[in-house]
């Protein structure tokens, strides 16, 4: 079984070794590493050189591109593996993340979408584990997985399509919508498998988001009153959320189900 990796990169020198040292040193031996570039002007393209030089499994290019959506379908594209993971370049994964997957798809197959826990930093500090929500009952209204703990397998891609270039901030969302309702079975691995920084997209644009969440939603056809009230709803919650984590008050968040205490030896950093 083939592992495809992509990461999408632009000027993100600061972080993207960290997340490159992850892959590589997950031991997998059927892997290939796929940079898609967006024409950096930092020293990210130096970096990616200097380990793909010494590591033949990596593939890159750097030209200018629509966005992430573009950048995440250019490296779907150029992917051979039999399942794709999507790593940000700040993103990193947890030790043996992808021999645990490959046992779990191995073990499935007749599912597509394997996806499991999450790691959240600050800066390099451990903050909670995440855990995603139940898909069945909250596709409708929120991205339930989390992304970079996520593989897809590459014949799910072609049934369905790749990312939607009109979205910039739930295009994830949207793919996981459209796998489900084409009837892609989804495998949950109760693992740590990713750890994620804040500071993205999505936590610095929370209502553009969740706009763009209501938007797929509706367009998939759920009910507008129904999107709108869960906006409000999920809105509501990402304010208190990032209030607490502001203020440091981290333990606070794990009264609700999905936020646990990091488990020890988990942290994704080592």
């Amino acid at each position: 079984m083939k592992f495809s990796i992509i990461t999408a990169t632009l000027n993100c020198e600061h972080v993207v070794e960290k997340s490159i040292l992850s892959v590589l040193s997950q031991g997998y031996a059927d892997l290939e590493y796929i940079f898609v570039d967006g024409g950096s002007t930092d020293g990210t393209c130096d970096i990616i050189r200097k380990y793909s030089v010494e590591f033949q499994n990596i593939r890159w290019i750097s030209e200018r591109d629509a966005g992430i959506s573009d950048a995440f379908n250019k490296g779907i594209r150029m992917a051979a593996g039999d399942v794709i993971g999507i790593l940000n370049a700040d993103d990193r994964y947890a030790p043996e993340a992808l021999n645990i997957v490959a046992k779990a798809v191995s073990a499935h197959p007749e599912h597509d979408v394997f996806h499991g826990n999450m790691i959240r930093y600050q800066g390099d500090t451990p903050l909670f584990l995440l855990k995603p929500s139940d898909v069945e009952r909250t596709i409708w209204h929120e991205m339930p997985l989390n992304h970079p703990a996520t593989f897809v397998r590459r014949r799910a891609y072609q049934a369905v399509g790749l990312f939607d270039t009109g979205l910039k901030i739930a295009m994830d969302y949207d793919l996981m919508l459209r796998l489900y309702t084409s009837g892609s079975r989804f495998w949950y691995i109760d693992e740590v498998l990713a750890g994620m920084s804040y500071g993205g997209v999505s936590d610095e644009q929370v209502l553009e988001g969740l706009k763009e969440v209501y938007a797929v939603s509706v367009r998939h056809g759920y009910s507008p009153w129904k999107a709108c009230c869960w906006m409000q709803r999920n809105r509501l919650l990402r304010m208190v959320k990032n209030m607490i984590r502001k203020a440091g008050l981290h333990s606070l968040l794990q009264v609700h189900p999905k936020f646990r205490a990091v488990p020890s030896g988990k942290d994704c950093n080592r």
